[in-house]
């Protein structure tokens, strides 16, 4: 898996803090002013997935609403199922073999940031009772005054193996992540009230996804 791709950047972030975006549905939550988040989960089911096109979904911690850097974790489709943990642009561990992943398994992200350069990713597959915890470190080179999780983000995300390719995704019907929230550095919980949905959108302006949000809900629904 070329995470670098799958992760890449916003396409653009509106006033209202809703964005369309090149590779990506789902929501994003911004931290409050002078706070940042130490955790983020997210609980979803496992479309049925066929064909030659690809598809993530996941949670994560970005260090903005652009996310240069981000701690995540979830589920990739391509051509067969897999797990994985990362963290952003360092490469992807494959977590397949401890967390198998089918059609249909209700799959539990947990990603936790322990420290300013490392992150503890849990990935647990509810339905067949299996669970990995991925401790990962933040990128060699990053700038440690970058590492700032200002975002909290529940994504379904196009997978393009060459950049800039055109966009094709898999029917997945409608992913809903649900349980969904947040924990602040101050200790105190949030749920996705406030957050931003955003849209998958081919390169030709067509619209792949309709994202609706609530407290503990997030729904993206396949156009």
């Amino acid at each position: 898996m070329r995470l670098p791709v799958l992760l890449g950047g916003l396409a653009y972030l509106s006033t209202t803090y809703a964005a369309f975006d090149l590779n990506r549905g789902g929501a994003a939550l911004k931290a409050p002013a002078g706070q940042s988040f130490t955790s983020v989960t997210g609980t979803f089911t496992v479309p049925n997935l066929s064909g030659n096109s690809r598809l993530s979904i996941w949670v994560g911690l970005g260090d903005t609403l652009e996310q240069n850097y981000v701690l995540g974790g979830g589920i990739t489709y391509n051509r067969t199922l897999s797990t994985w943990a990362a963290f952003y642009p360092s490469a992807a561990s494959d977590t397949t073999s401890q967390v198998p992943v089918r059609a249909s398994d209700s799959i539990t992200v947990t990603v936790s940031l322990t420290s300013p350069n490392t992150g503890t990713v849990v990935v647990e597959n509810k339905t067949q009772n299996r669970r990995v915890s991925q401790d990962v470190a933040a990128p060699a080179n990053a700038d440690p005054a970058r590492l700032t999780a200002q975002a909290a983000a529940w994504w379904v995300q196009g997978y393009q193996v060459v950049e800039g390719e055109l966009l094709q995704t898999p029917n997945y019907g409608t992913v809903t992540f649900t349980a969904v929230g947040a924990t602040l550095a101050n200790g105190q919980t949030v749920d996705a009230t406030g957050a931003g949905a955003y849209e998958l959108q081919g390169t030709s302006g067509q619209m792949y996804s309709r994202t609706t949000i609530s407290a503990n809900q997030i729904q993206v629904r396949r156009q």
